[in-house]
């Protein structure tokens, strides 16, 4: 009696699961693979032979572009953003860089970077890989 009993609550269980499941209604999570590269603000700017902040966010758009997975496209119809600040002293340069994502600003990944202007194109693929990273998405070298 008590095994059936428990067989009969299992089995209710079971149907209550599966017509829950069909009742409720999967909305899938935003497609955090539509990105944006937005001009990265200049910081404490020193002239001299490296990237503006503007100029390297373009170049890093330009790598995000050539990424499988990874689908360009304007600000306001991007789930996700790159924005950044650049640092320049002469060669020597700093850049913070964080993916947000669009709708309610919350960061899903950030990190620093130093270098110098000669390693910028290096960096830059640094950088696509680890948003990539972060959005789960598998990336190797972009192509140039």
């Amino acid at each position: 009696m008590a095994i059936a009993l428990i067989a009969t609550f299992v089995l209710a269980a079971i149907g209550m699961f599966a017509v829950a499941t069909r009742l409720v209604k999967r909305s899938p999570g935003p497609d955090v693979s539509t990105i944006a590269v937005v001009p990265f603000s200049d910081v404490n700017v020193i002239p001299g032979n490296a990237p503006s902040g503007a100029q390297f966010a373009l170049q890093l758009a330009d790598a995000v572009s050539k990424t499988p997975g990874l689908h360009l496209t304007p600000a306001p119809k991007a789930a996700t953003l790159i924005e950044g600040s650049m640092q320049t002293s002469g060669e020597r340069m700093r850049t913070a860089v964080w993916l947000v994502r669009a709708s309610d600003r919350r960061a899903l990944w950030s990190e620093r970077y130093e270098f110098t202007a000669k390693d910028a194109a290096a960096v830059q693929d640094q950088i696509v890989r680890g948003v990539a990273n972060a959005l789960h998405l598998h990336a190797g070298p972009t192509p140039r």
